[in-house]
């Protein structure tokens, strides 16, 4: 069975949804298949590897997707606020403004009964420590010194992701939203001249 671009990116995406409802661990290939409406046998044929090589096609598509619509900002020539601004408004829109998951972030936090994910895991680790660096960068351009560029890099990631988390809980995308608004006053006034 051949997919076309626009149907494979359909397939990915009830995959993704799969892994985000149920984790790593907890979305068997009887799920993922259920999920797509495909065969076993036929998931396999798009994806030799099995689950692992799903889950590492999905987190390159959402590395490239996170890079693509947030931190790529970080390397422009806007003013500081401009290029921080953006990257907030990209990561809002990687977010369906709060009401989708980042499928990094829950492949980080499972930690699988095998080592199926380990490789993948150490991936996304190393993703976020090259955008935490980039992000403390952009803040010394600031004017901050290392360290306290450094302290504020860990404390927009951590305001982005937490942001997102609790609006989760809540079930509440609004919450993301009044956070971002926040995010951006505070980062006007800090940054702003």
């Amino acid at each position: 069975m051949s997919y076309s671009p626009a149907g494979k990116e359909i397939l990915t995406e009830q995959i993704r949804e799969t892994f985000v409802r149920r984790g790593y661990d907890g979305a068997t290939l009887a799920h993922l298949a259920r999920a797509t409406g495909l065969s076993r046998a036929s998931l396999y044929h798009h994806f030799p590897a099995g689950k692992p090589e799903m889950a590492s096609t999905l987190t390159r598509h959402a590395i490239i997707e996170l890079q693509t619509r947030a931190f790529n900002h970080l390397n422009t020539p806007e003013p500081l606020l401009n290029r921080l601004i953006a990257l907030i408004n990209g990561f809002a829109q990687y977010t369906a403004q709060g009401s989708r998951p980042c499928l990094l972030a829950v492949f980080i936090h499972h930690d699988t009964a095998s080592e199926e994910t380990a490789e993948l895991q150490l991936a996304i680790t190393q993703q976020f420590r090259d955008w935490h660096t980039a992000l403390t960068q952009a803040f010394m351009e600031g004017n901050l010194k290392e360290k306290k560029a450094h302290q504020q890099a860990h404390e927009l990631v951590t305001l982005l992701y937490g942001s997102l988390i609790a609006a989760r809980m809540h079930d509440q995308s609004e919450l993301f939203a009044q956070a971002m608004k926040r995010l951006k006053k505070q980062l006007k006034q800090r940054f702003g001249h």
